[in-house]
C-alpha cells in the first residue's frame, strides 16, 4: 500500500476520551496515515434491535447523517467506531476494514460488512480482565452478605451475618473467551471447580471439564453458580430460557456480562421469585438502558449494573493498543487479530 490511507475515529461522543496522544501515535506509525475524527453513534435501542436480524424495524430508527459524516466516510479506508449505518458499503466505497470498539460486533455485522467484502475485528480481549474482576466481586458480594452487613450499618444494629465459604463450590462458564477464561484464573485461586461450555468443546487446562455446545443443561444442573459471557448472534438468542433456568441446581447464582438477549427476562424474574435461584447479577438487559416498568428493577435478590463492568481506566488504553499493532498488521498485509470469520 503506497497511497495515504485514511483512519477514520468515530468514537461516540458520549465517550469523550482524551486520546490525542493516541492519534499522534498513530499518525506517527506510517507517514501514509491520516487521522480523520468525526463521532458517529446509535441509540442504545437501535444498537440492541441491530443485535438479531431482520433488520427492517431497526432501519426506520437509524438516524440521519450529517453532511460532515457523510463527507468522512466517503474517504476513510478502515475505521475504530462502536456502530456504522446500514448499507455502509454505498457510503464508504473505499472501506476495507472495520476495528469494533467492543468484543459484540452483531450491530455492526448488521452494515453489510461481509456482503461487501469488509473485514471485520473485534476489541475481544481490551475489557476481560476488568469484567471478570467484577464478575468474582459479585460472586463474592452475594456469598459473603455483603449487601446485607451494608443494610445493617445503614440501619446502625450490630448483627453478625455470616457468608458462606466458596472453595470447593462449581463453577459453570457459558463461552470460553477472553472474559470468561479470565473469570476461571481467578475462580481457580479461590479453589473452585470449574467446568466451562464453548463451541468447539476443546478442552482447556483453566476448567475441569469442557462441554460442547449441546451439554447446556447438562453444565447447568451441575453447577452452583454460572457466568454467562457470549456473544449476541441468533444461536444465543433466548438460550437461557425457562428450561434452562429450571435446569440450575436449587439455590444457584446466575451472572450475565455477555449479551441482554441471552436471557429470557420473564424467566429469570420467575426462578428468583420462586426462590428457585439465590440470586442472579445482571449488567446486561435485553433493552438498554432498561426502562422503568422492567420487572427486572423489582426481582427478589437481583443485582443490576448499567452495563458497566468495564474499567475505563484500562479500556482506551488496551483498544488503542490492539488498534494500532492491527494498523501496522493491516498496512503490512499480516493477519488482524481477532478478525472475525464468516
Amino acid at each position: 500500500m503506497t497511497e495515504p490511507l485514511v483512519v477514520g475515529m468515530l468514537y461516540p461522543s458520549w465517550w469523550n476520551p482524551d486520546f490525542d496522544e493516541h492519534l499522534a501515535e498513530l499518525t506517527a506509525l506510517d507517514p501514509r496515515v491520516e487521522v480523520v475524527v468525526e463521532a458517529y453513534e446509535e441509540s442504545s435501542e437501535l444498537r440492541t434491535a441491530r443485535g438479531v436480524p431482520p433488520w427492517d424495524d431497526a432501519r426506520s430508527m437509524a438516524p440521519e447523517l450529517t453532511d460532515d459524516q457523510r463527507a468522512m466516510f466517503a474517504r476513510i479506508h478502515c475505521c475504530l467506531t462502536l456502530d456504522l449505518p446500514f448499507d455502509v458499503a454505498t457510503l464508504a466505497p473505499q472501506l476495507q476494514w472495520v476495528q469494533a470498539l467492543g468484543a459484540g460486533v452483531a450491530q455492526l455485522e448488521s452494515a453489510g460488512l461481509a456482503e461487501a467484502g469488509i473485514r471485520l475485528t473485534s476489541a475481544a480481549g481490551v475489557n476481560a480482565t476488568a469484567i471478570a474482576e467484577f464478575v468474582i466481586g459479585r460472586i463474592l458480594g452475594e456469598y459473603k452478605k455483603v449487601r446485607a452487613l451494608d443494610e445493617a450499618q445503614q440501619q446502625r444494629e450490630w448483627r453478625p451475618l455470616f457468608g458462606e465459604e466458596l472453595a470447593g463450590k462449581r463453577l459453570g462458564l457459558i463461552g470460553f473467551g477472553e472474559i470468561n477464561q479470565r473469570v476461571a484464573v481467578r475462580a481457580r485461586a479461590l479453589e473452585l471447580h470449574v467446568t466451562a461450555l464453548r463451541r468447539s468443546g476443546a478442552p482447556s487446562e483453566l476448567a475441569e471439564r469442557v462441554f460442547g455446545p449441546d451439554q447446556l443443561l447438562r453444565l447447568l444442573g451441575e453447577s452452583d453458580i454460572v457466568v454467562a459471557a457470549v456473544p449476541e448472534s441468533p444461536e444465543t438468542e433466548g438460550l437461557m430460557d425457562e428450561e434452562a433456568f429450571a435446569a440450575m441446581v436449587p439455590g444457584s447464582m446466575f451472572i450475565n456480562v455477555g449479551r441482554g438477549p441471552l436471557v429470557d427476562e420473564d424467566a429469570v424474574v420467575a426462578a428468583l421469585t420462586s426462590g428457585h435461584l439465590r440470586a442472579a447479577a445482571l449488567d446486561v438487559t435485553r433493552v438498554e438502558p432498561l426502562p422503568a416498568a422492567s420487572p427486572l428493577w423489582d426481582a427478589p435478590n437481583l443485582y443490576l449494573s448499567a452495563h458497566c463492568s468495564s474499567a475505563p481506566d484500562r479500556l482506551f488504553v488496551n483498544l488503542h493498543e490492539l488498534f494500532a499493532d492491527n494498523l501496522v498488521r493491516f498496512m503490512a498485509g499480516e493477519p488482524l487479530r481477532n478478525e472475525q470469520r464468516r
